[in-house]
């Protein structure tokens, strides 16, 4: 997960201070500190109060390469300084407002919340990027979370080659990405690689390597069941060639033209390599689908998590399940709890059980959040489709891995949003709920968010 520095500003009003403020400062600082091992905090040594105590703090952003303002109106504060900063940094915002202290007749103690709204009336006119999060000491950590998360996410998009092995699959408008308007709206940058030289590097690999690396993707499963042990030998083969490709281009992810070529000239179809790869979050997406990889980077910033690159193939299930699916690349991280796991051969190449590879099992339960990046119909931005569901025990119900999910939105709802607003037939599913989370990822990139709940 990315490193993350966040700027504190702990604000207040010059005639408002009192301990109580100083005290609140002090916890918030230390809350800050503790959200995430991989997040550094940078100032709220002291409350700023002036124009003049902002730009300081500024300064002293500048030079440690701060990330994110957090701006936190412990008290109401001069309207200025959110704008001031905001501007000359050009850094993502989070508010935070507080719960109004308990009222006893006296005069009005913080009023933290209508600083809020007064400022970010402000920088949406300035059309700055923000995030409010409202919550005292005692829940405000898991808002905050969820709102610098994103911004952490954005970093990663930001620092990420996306290797494009090969193309798209045929006939697969669904997988296309305008290369530019991505590395502009959301800071990807794709590097082109031929599925001749990955497999020229596979075909070369010493003997001695694929021998181990035999042994890596046996390990990655339970059995075998039907792969040749020249098969096996090419997929492993096949993988320390992605390594390596990774390494020479200096790539971070990949999106692979994952048919027909790789089996009608090398031999095997590539599942089970994807799976190994998404395993160590080389993030993987199949049939060179960019955008369903951009999002799979996302959900695993978000979430630590490992996310699965799939199809929804039926929406008729009762009590409003369907089945998500792929051919079988998913990451052994994922299997379901005392299911078993198979490398086999490909259940749909040329037929099926005619050329390896897959890994198939069924999916681990629990709470997840299916989202796809997607292009808007203009082609000048992008939208995000963002739904949940309880992931169910499901058993081996066909060949690849599937995985039963009750959703929370009605599936006609669902369906029609799909079908009516044109959107992909990839997704990118992640154990966990994060709608909040990649809805403020929409906010920070101007992404139009289509949630359907």
């Amino acid at each position: 997960m990315s490193k993350l520095k966040i700027g504190y500003v702990p604000l207040a009003k010059g005639n408002w201070r009192e301990p109580r403020v100083e005290t609140v400062r002090e916890q918030a600082l230390h809350l800050l500190q503790n959200l995430n091992a991989g997040y550094e905090v940078v100032g709220g040594g002291e409350l700023i109060t002036t124009d003049a105590e902002a730009l300081a703090l500024l300064e002293h952003f500048e030079k440690e390469h701060v990330d994110v303002l957090v701006f936190h109106y412990i008290t109401f504060a001069l309207g200025s300084i959110a704008p001031l900063m905001t501007e000359r940094s050009r850094l993502p915002v989070v508010f935070w407002s507080m719960p109004e202290p308990a009222m006893d007749g006296g005069r009005i103690s913080s009023n933290s919340f209508c600083a809020v709204n007064m400022n970010a009336h402000a920088l949406w006119k300035l059309k700055a990027h923000y995030i409010h999060v409202h919550a005292g000491m005692e829940t405000a950590a898991d808002k905050l979370r969820g709102a610098v998360s994103p911004v952490a996410a954005i970093k990663r998009l930001r620092r990420t080659k996306l290797g494009m092995v090969g193309s798209r699959a045929p006939g697969f408008y669904t997988s296309g990405a305008n290369e530019l308007l991505l590395r502009r709206q959301l800071g990807v940058e794709i590097d082109n690689i031929t599925l001749y030289e990955l497999t020229e590097i596979a075909e070369k690999m010493p003997k001695e390597k694929v021998d181990e690396a035999v042994e890596w993707l046996k390990d990655s499963s339970c059995g075998i069941c039907g792969p040749t042990g020249e098969e096996l030998r090419k997929g492993a083969a096949l993988y320390l060639a992605f390594l390596e490709v990774k390494q020479k281009f200096s790539v971070d992810v990949f999106s692979v033209k994952c048919w027909p070529e790789f089996a009608q000239y090398y031999g095997i179809g590539v599942c089970a390599i994807l799976g190994m790869l998404n395993d160590r979050s080389i993030l993987s997406g199949c049939e060179g689908d960019v955008y369903g990889t951009v999002t799979m980077i996302m959900e695993n910033e978000l979430t630590g998590g490992l996310p699965f690159f799939c199809d929804l193939i039926s929406i008729d299930g009762a009590q409003n399940t369907g089945i998500t699916w792929h051919c079988g690349a998913a990451p052994k991280g994922l299997r379901r709890p005392g299911a078993d796991a198979k490398l086999r051969q490909h259940s749909i190449i040329d037929g099926g059980d005619k050329k390896g590879l897959t890994n198939e099992f069924p999916l681990k339960p629990g709470r997840v959040t299916l989202a796809r990046v997607s292009e808007t119909r203009d082609n000048d931005g992008y939208r995000m489709l963002i739904t949940t569901g309880a992931a169910v025990e499901t058993e081996q119900l066909l060949r690849g891995n599937p995985l039963r999910v009750q959703f929370d939105a009605p599936l006609p709802e669902l369906a029609r949003t799909l079908i009516y607003e044109g959107f992909e037939h990839h997704f990118a599913v992640i154990h966990g709920e994060i709608v909040e989370e990649l809805h403020n990822i929409c906010r920070l990139l101007d992404i139009e968010p289509v949630i359907v709940k």
